[in-house]
């Protein structure tokens, strides 16, 4: 996952920009100086709390967009609270990136685990794929399966623990019910790749 900087379009706080923001929050240089350092601190803090990827570039993004809706002249009240907002709204746009990411990383290692690792057409089998998840699994399923192919192979193991933990089931039962799942995904996927023109692999 990329810093949200190269995600976005490229505006540079000037230093004319970053006097603006300061004065935003106080007249007095050293006050705005201090009230700056302490809500960027607490933004750091907001986005490790959340499990946020580069925080300190989030943090940074967080004052930049603020920053700008000065520069654009937008009227803000009160600093503090909007840059807060503005990180809310970071934080909420790293998890979608990150849930988008882990569902087709997710989807890869299921099909990788059932051997369907050959095909002649990766776009559709990715569409088929995706189709199949939201189809014939329901929310609870899909996000199980998800969440059972989710990380490397050092953390699932952690990870499928705390699974049956949570669910109170034993491991040989976790693995039974992500079996029938991807079985039942796995019909799917093999039914949509035929249907679009596709043989899955032996």
């Amino acid at each position: 996952m990329s810093p949200p900087s190269a995600r976005r379009n490229q505006w540079t706080l000037s230093a004319a920009a970053f006097e603006r923001l300061l004065a935003a929050f106080s007249p007095s240089r050293e006050e705005a100086a201090r009230r700056y350092e302490d809500l960027r601190r607490r933004l750091l803090r907001y986005f490790i709390w959340e499990r946020c990827p580069f925080p300190e570039e989030r943090a940074d993004e967080a004052f930049n967009r603020a920053a700008r809706r000065l520069e654009e002249g937008e009227p803000v009240q009160n600093i503090e609270q909007y840059t807060t907002g503005v990180a809310r709204l970071l934080a909420k746009e790293s998890l979608a990136e990150q849930l988008r990411q882990e569902r087709a990383y997710s989807g890869w290692a299921i099909t990788q685990a059932a051997g369907h690792n050959g095909l002649s057409d990766s776009e559709t089998e990715a569409r088929c794929l995706e189709e199949c998840l939201s189809q014939a699994l329901s929310p609870a399923d899909r996000e199980f399966l998800l969440k059972y192919y989710e990380g490397d192979r050092s953390l699932r193991i952690r990870s499928r623990q705390e699974m049956a933990a949570r669910l109170g089931i034993g491991m040989n039962a976790l693995r039974n019910r992500a079996l029938r799942l991807r079985e039942k995904l796995e019909t799917c996927l093999q039914q949509r790749l035929r249907g679009n023109g596709l043989d899955s692999p032996a």
